[in-house]
């Protein structure tokens, strides 16, 4: 079936800044408890605000959660109507889900996250032989997340009340996947330019002093979404399976990767920068452009065009481990005599030496996996 408003997140630029930010978050936020180590890709504005698919070894996924990621300009969330075409949204995302023809295990189960930065506060009250009670739950900072199936029956009952108005409730039998409904507070900021500033004070918090530049660090994350920001669903179908739509666990993994071994190359070069200078020979006014290029030479080695950057890390990827010399701007400067002797290159020798210094890190930092 098409469904014309699969698209109409892609056309919102600025909802997918917030559904990047907010994913973004949910990633660092739970980076060494659940998504460190582990296989899974995620998808923007593609069947779901925000959707993670953990994969096992064969491909097929052990899991989703989907969230529907909402902001609201005033007020807290309440049991109402706006609240509850929300909810059926995301019972509707559960059954695509099941019919999805993505392969899954046979433990195969989704979670479908309601999130908001605002408290969601659900609340019905009722009278039983003149007596009036009061039967609440909170979902905020102090309790971040709520099972539907752990909310007390009478705000289950007032829940579904508001739901069964919808015709979709019934006839599309969503009931069968309120067991998977969760409720989640996301202590997230209000805008995009604070939102980053979050972003950053979270990298620096999970990676410490392995990430140099947070702002830029941040920079090459978001590059990783720029494809799937720009590919519309096709044929305005939205499938578990679009690779267009896919960002993949390894591809983060491997920027963070580039991120942290580009941080400790700079860090030694700011500690040691007078000693590497005297031992590959560059003069106090060549220091600056020295560290331009072997911060460049870090995405240069992922290029398959770039022969001669790649050509230098591979020398250096199978000669370092024969480095003689107990300090690392020795071992460069080995490293370096030994390239002149054995092979050549095209780059000029500013470059050629930025270029080793960085495929030296890059070398053993592959060995610390």
């Amino acid at each position: 079936m098409v469904d014309q408003s699969v698209n109409a997140g892609v056309r919102a630029q600025q909802g997918f800044a917030l559904q990047r930010n907010m994913a973004l978050f949910i990633i660092l936020d739970n980076y060494d408890s659940k998504f460190a180590g582990t296989k899974y890709f995620l998808s923007l504005e593609h069947l779901e605000d925000i959707l993670f698919c953990y994969l096992d070894n064969h491909g097929q996924a052990i899991k989703v959660e989907t969230y529907q990621s909402k902001k609201k300009s005033s007020g807290n969330w309440k049991i109402g109507v706006e609240l509850a075409e929300i909810i059926i949204k995301v019972l509707k995302v559960g059954k695509s889900l099941i019919s999805d023809s993505h392969p899954k295990c046979s433990s195969y189960g989704h979670d479908l996250y309601f999130s908001s930065n605002t408290a969601i506060h659900l609340e019905k009250r009722v009278t039983v032989n003149k007596k009036k009670s009061t039967y609440s739950k909170t979902v905020n900072e102090e309790d971040i997340e709520v099972i539907y199936n752990d909310l007390d029956p009478i705000l289950q009952k007032a829940i579904t009340d508001k739901l069964a108005k919808h015709d979709a409730f019934v006839e599309e039998n969503l009931s069968d996947e309120l067991k998977n409904l969760k409720f989640l507070y996301i202590d997230f900021n209000k805008t995009n330019k604070e939102q980053e500033n979050q972003l950053r004070a979270k990298l620096e918090d999970v990676f410490d002093r392995k990430i140099n530049d947070s702002k830029a660090a941040l920079e090459s994350i978001f590059g990783l979404f720029k494809n799937a920001e720009l590919t519309y669903n096709q044929k305005s179908i939205a499938r578990l399976s679009d690779k267009s739509k896919q960002i993949h666990s390894q591809d983060i993994n491997n920027v963070i990767k580039v991120i942290t071994t580009k941080s400790k190359a700079f860090q030694f070069w700011r500690d040691h920068k007078r000693e590497i200078a005297q031992k590959l020979k560059i003069k106090p006014f060549e220091r600056e452009i020295f560290e331009q290029k072997f911060s460049l030479a870090f995405d240069l080695f992922k290029s398959k065009e770039e022969a001669e950057h790649r050509k230098i890390l591979m020398f250096v990827k199978s000669n370092y481990r024969e480095c003689k010399s107990y300090n690392e701007d020795e071992c460069i400067e080995e490293l370096v005599a030994k390239f002149r002797y054995e092979d050549s290159s095209k780059l000029e020798e500013e470059t050629l030496k930025a270029t080793m210094y960085a495929a030296y890190f890059e070398s053993i930092n592959k060995m610390d996996d």
